[in-house]
């Protein structure tokens, strides 16, 4: 009787200590809600991807660029997994939907559809136009990254959506392919968000020049994970704080097997 009560109180007091934190998880519509907040937003990325402004970094954690700088936001929803092949689909659908460079579109779709048994995975093989064209399509948009790490960090920083310690069983971060989004419940981010690290990387709504080349910042990390060198784009497990700088050069060759999204809708 007594070991009962305790584990019923020890349960209570971390619901407690949860909401105190970050307040309730709330959803509508598949999305979870990220309160309006300040937030400090940190982030490093590897000095091998080059041409930035931010600082170089080398101490005893390697070589890195890093930046900090304040966000504040009035809230919003996001998607609480990726985008998925059956959601694109009806987008596909309803909207008729046809790239104006159509190279690589959908690449593992057959005959107008997704493979079979892959309908609650995330869709791939679409650039960041594509991503755009369902997010308006849907009522929502891309997230910015400041509003992507957000939703998978939350305020205090943590280096994993879960916490702070590294575990390859709470995200699909170095295997043979994607997994069902949700498939990993006990890797939510403090909001509620699911798969915001592995599974597929995300693209963000930050289109830039560094001078020579557009490129945009994509989040979340993969299940690829190529090894052997360190000119190889990274993939697998990726921190929170992590950021890799995509080239874009057309359409057909922004498309990936491993980048995916998901999408935001302002709270107010």
């Amino acid at each position: 009787m007594f070991l009962k009560l305790n584990k019923r109180l020890n349960i209570l007091y971390r619901v407690i200590i949860c909401t105190l934190c970050i307040g309730s998880v709330e959803s509508k519509d598949g999305m979870v809600l990220v309160k309006a907040t300040d937030y400090r937003f940190h982030l490093e990325y590897r000095w091998v991807e080059g041409l930035t402004l931010d600082s170089l970094v080398q101490d005893y954690a390697g070589i890195r660029y890093s930046n900090t700088s304040n966000f504040k936001t009035s809230g919003f929803y996001i998607d609480k997994t990726e985008v998925t092949n059956a959601q694109f689909k009806e987008f596909m659908d309803e909207s008729g939907y046809k790239p104006k460079w159509s190279k690589n579109f959908l690449k593992h779709w057959e005959n107008g559809t997704y493979p079979s048994g892959k309908a609650n995975h995330p869709v791939f093989w679409v650039s960041i136009e594509d991503a755009k064209a369902y997010a308006e399509w849907a009522g929502k948009r891309l997230p910015t990254e400041e509003e992507w790490q957000l939703a998978a960090q939350g305020t205090d920083g943590r280096a994993w959506p879960w916490g702070n310690l590294y575990d390859p069983k709470k995200a699909n971060m170095d295997s043979k392919g994607t997994r069902p989004v949700g498939s990993y419940p006990n890797g939510a981010s403090p909001y509620g968000a699911l798969d915001m690290t592995g599974n597929v990387w995300e693209w963000t709504d930050s289109k830039q020049l560094d001078g020579n080349h557009y490129y945009c910042w994509i989040r979340g990390g993969s299940h690829y994970f190529a090894k052997g060198s360190r000119w190889y784009i990274q993939g697998g497990p990726v921190p929170n704080y992590q950021r890799l700088k995509f080239w874009l050069m057309t359409p057909a060759l922004n498309r990936s097997p491993s980048i995916g999204f998901r999408c935001v809708k302002d709270a107010t």
